[in-house]
């Protein structure tokens, strides 16, 4: 009874799927005539919305040079930032490299010490 039941339960929602997607397609409305009609009827809410942000359009428009102008600006910030921190980390390098330096020089002998090798095997 409960495999009958599962069965049923499918069958609807087949035919209900085919129906929707057969329903939609006739509701859809006529194709456009062409390549050309289709593409603006595709962009018709696009264009709608460029109408109600016209005064945004031409704001942005006018403020180019201005945002060219903060984007010079805002990468000559970076290539300074950028230069700081080299110039910060090699002087950190210095400094670990002289305190290594020193370090050496206090245990004699410490730096003396060679790894051995061993022979080239041929």
């Amino acid at each position: 009874m409960a495999r009958e039941d599962t069965n049923d339960f499918l069958t609807a929602f087949a035919v209900g799927a085919v129906l929707g997607i057969g329903a939609t397609l006739l509701l859809r409305g006529g194709r456009p005539k062409s390549a050309k009609e289709r593409l603006l009827r595709e962009l018709k809410p696009y264009y709608r919305k460029k109408i109600g942000g016209g005064k945004v359009a031409r704001g942005v428009r006018r403020h180019r040079a201005a945002a060219a102008d903060m984007a010079d600006d805002a990468i000559d910030t970076g290539r300074e930032l950028l230069s700081e921190f080299r110039d910060e980390v090699k002087r950190i390098v210095e400094d670990a490299r002289d305190d290594l330096v020193e370090a050496l020089e206090d245990k004699p002998g410490a730096g003396r010490k060679r790894a051995r090798r061993k022979p080239a095997e041929e």
